[in-house]
C-alpha cells in the first residue's frame, strides 16, 4: 500500500514541479525497462498530445487507473525523461493478478445470471472486477439506494488472486415525495406524470434524474434553465424542476385580394397559424386556410388538450372543408383520443365522418357522385426528437389504418384504408446529414370516385407539382435531402423527391436546391424545384419556387 501511495506522490510532484509546466504542445510516451512488459504497453491507447503538464499528470493517473483495473496492482511509476517537446513516463508493472475471489453476506442473487457464486464466494477474472462493483452500485441505485457503499476489505494477494471481503452497505431507500417547478410556476402538471413519467412515489435514482433532464428537451413549449436537484430531508425527497416557459406560436401567411370578372371580390393566398401553450395546459390549436382562386380552396382547424383530467387521454378533434373548383365539396369531421404510452410512442382511435356535394352535375367525365363515408381508424405513433433549433425528429413514425363504409347512390360500399408516415435523419457527421421521407397511401375500395382519392402535391407531398394536384388511389413517395450545415442556425439541402401513382402506374420525380435558416424569430425556407411525370420531359419553364416564412411569437 505504501508503495502505491509513494507513485501517485511522485505523480503529483511530477505535475507541479516540472520546469515545462507552460509548456504549449508536450508529447506523452509511456514505456518499461523490461521488454516483456513493453509489449503490453504499447498495446494501451491513451492520450498522447497535451498542452501542459497538467493534463500529462491527469493521463498519466488514468494510466495507472486502467493498469489495476486489468490486475496490475503493484505497478509503479520508476523514472520520468523530459525534453522540451516529450515526456517519457517508465513504469514497472510487475506481477498481474489474474483472478479475484470476493466473499460476501449480503444479499447478492441477482448476479447469480452472469458470475459463479458458491458458498457465499464470488469468483471472477480481475477484469471484471471492477465493472462489477459498478454493476452493484449502478443496481442498488435504481433501487434507490443511492447512498450505498460497495468495498472492498480485508484485500490479500496470493499466488495471482486477489482474496478481499465484499461489504455492501445498503442506504434507505429513496423515493421522489414532491416535484416543484421553478421559474415556469403556471406549467401544466399533468405532465409530470404523463410525459415526464414521474408517478406518486416514484423510486429516486440518478438514472431518472437524466431521463428527466433529457425527456425537457422534447417539450417545445419549455426550455430547461438548468439541470434537475435533489433536496434531501431526514423523512423525504424533493425534485426541483427549472424550466422557462418557451413561446412556439407560430404564423406563416400570405393574402392576395383579386376581383372576379362579375366584379365580385376573390381572396387567393394561405394562413398558417398554430398556438401551442397559449392557456399553460399544454393544449394546440392549428388553423389553416389556403385558396388558389376559384381552382381549389381548403379550411382546416385542429384542436388538442393533452393529458385532460391528469390522465394518460388526450383527445383531439378536427375539422375540414375542401373545394374543388366547380367540381366537388368535401366536409369532414374527425374525433381522436390519444393514450401516451410514453412520451415517444402514443396509441389512438379515431372515428371520422366525410360528407361530399357534387357541385356540377351537368358533367358526365369526372366521376365525382355525393357521397358520405365513416372510419373508425387505430393509430401508432413513435418520436424520437433531435433536440435542434429546427424542431427536426431524429425518428418519426406513424401508422393509420382505417376501416369504414361508403354510401352512395344508396348503395353501401366497404372501404379500407390505410397511410403511413416515416421519416429519419441520418447524421453523417456535425455538418453533414441525410434526411430522409416515406408517405405511403392506399386505399381499397369495389368503385372509386374522384371526390374520395387521395390527393397529394406540393410543399409538403411530392415538391414541383400543383398543392394536392395529383388524385390517386394509391401512391408512395420518397423526399431525400441532402443537407449540409452552414451554422448553428441555417443549412443548404438538395432535394430528390420520387415517387408513384398507381394511376396508369405513373412515376413522378423532382430535383432542386433549397436553403434554409433562421432569422431572429423567423424560420425561413426557400427552394427551386423541377419536376416531371414518366409522360413529360423536364423543363426548366416549369420550375416552381417555394419559400415559407414562419414567424414565431
Amino acid at each position: 500500500m505504501i508503495q502505491k501511495i509513494s507513485h501517485y506522490i511522485y505523480i503529483i510532484f511530477f505535475v507541479f514541479f516540472s520546469s515545462d509546466f507552460f509548456a504549449q504542445k508536450l508529447n506523452l510516451k509511456i514505456a518499461s525497462t523490461r521488454e516483456a512488459e513493453n509489449l503490453i504497453l504499447n498495446k494501451m491507447e491513451y492520450q498522447k498530445k497535451h498542452t501542459d503538464t497538467v493534463s500529462i499528470g491527469s493521463e498519466i493517473y488514468k494510466i495507472s487507473k486502467y493498469l489495476e483495473n486489468n490486475g496490475y496492482f503493484t505497478h509503479t511509476v520508476d523514472s520520468v525523461q523530459k525534453t522540451s517537446k516529450e515526456q517519457l513516463v517508465y513504469f514497472s508493472l510487475n506481477d498481474k493478478i489474474d483472478n479475484a475471489v470476493l466473499k460476501t453476506n449480503s444479499d447478492v442473487s441477482f448476479l447469480v445470471a452472469t458470475h459463479t457464486i458458491e458458498n457465499n464466494l464470488i469468483y471472477i477474472p480481475i477484469e471484471k472486477l471492477q465493472p462489477l462493483l459498478l454493476k452493484i452500485s449502478k443496481y442498488l441505485d435504481n433501487q434507490g439506494r443511492s447512498f450505498s457503499k460497495v468495498q472492498l476489505k480485508n484485500i490479500l494477494i496470493k499466488d495471482k488472486t486477489l482474496f478481499a471481503n465484499l461489504e455492501i452497505q445498503s442506504s434507505e431507500k429513496r423515493t421522489i415525495n414532491s416535484v416543484l417547478v421553478k421559474g415556469y410556476e403556471a406549467f401544466p402538471t399533468s405532465f409530470l406524470k404523463n410525459y415526464f413519467n414521474i408517478k406518486s412515489n416514484a423510486v429516486f435514482n440518478q438514472k431518472k434524474i437524466n431521463e428527466i433532464s433529457n425527456t425537457s428537451k422534447g417539450l417545445q413549449f419549455i426550455k430547461e434553465i438548468k439541470p434537475p436537484e435533489i433536496l434531501f430531508t431526514k423523512d423525504s425527497t424533493l425534485l426541483y424542476l427549472y424550466f422557462k416557459k418557451h413561446q412556439t406560436n407560430s404564423f406563416d401567411g400570405v393574402v392576395n385580394f383579386a376581383s372576379k370578372e362579375n366584379g365580385d371580390l376573390l381572396f387567393n393566398g394561405n394562413i398558417d397559424l398554430k398556438l401551442n401553450n397559449v392557456a399553460d395546459l399544454g393544449e394546440k390549436f392549428e388553423l389553416f386556410w389556403n385558396s388558389i382562386g376559384d381552382e381549389r380552396q381548403e379550411f382546416k382547424m385542429v384542436a388538442e388538450l393533452p393529458y385532460i383530467f391528469k390522465s394518460p387521454i388526450t383527445p383531439e378533434i378536427a375539422f375540414s372543408i375542401y373545394k374543388q373548383d366547380s367540381t366537388f365539396l368535401n366536409t369532414t369531421f374527425n374525433s381522436k383520443i390519444k393514450y401516451s404510452i410514453s412520451e415517444k410512442i402514443k396509441l389512438g382511435l379515431s372515428y371520422s365522418s366525410e360528407t361530399s356535394s357534387e357541385l356540377n352535375k351537368s358533367s358526365l367525365t369526372n366521376n365525382v357522385d355525393n357521397f358520405t363515408n365513416s372510419f373508425i381508424a387505430i393509430h401508432l405513433s413513435y418520436i424520437k426528437p433531435k433536440f435542434d433549433l429546427f424542431f427536426n425528429n431524429k425518428f418519426y413514425l406513424e401508422v393509420i389504418p382505417s376501416f369504414g363504409k361508403r354510401k352512395s347512390d344508396n348503395k353501401t360500399t366497404n372501404q379500407f384504408k390505410i397511410r403511413t408516415i416515416a421519416t429519419y435523419i441520418w447524421d453523417v457527421n456535425f455538418r453533414n446529414s441525410i434526411y430522409i421521407k416515406n408517405d405511403t397511401g392506399f386505399l381499397n375500395s369495389g368503385s372509386y370516385l374522384n371526390n374520395e382519392l387521395f390527393r397529394i402535391g406540393g410543399a409538403n407531398s411530392i415538391r414541383g407539382f400543383n398543392e394536392q394536384s395529383i388524385f390517386t388511389s394509391s401512391y408512395t413517395f420518397f423526399n431525400i435531402e441532402y443537407r449540409y450545415l452552414t451554422s448553428e442556425k441555417s443549412f443548404i439541402y438538395s432535394i430528390t423527391d420520387i415517387g408513384s401513382i398507381k394511376e396508369n402506374s405513373k412515376k413522378l420525380l423532382s430535383l432542386g436546391l433549397g436553403y434554409r435558416f433562421i432569422n431572429n424569430n423567423s424560420h425561413i425556407n426557400i427552394g427551386a424545384v423541377i419536376s416531371r411525370n414518366q409522360n413529360n420531359q423536364i423543363q426548366f419553364k416549369n420550375s416552381k419556387i417555394i419559400i415559407d416564412w414562419t414567424i414565431y411569437f
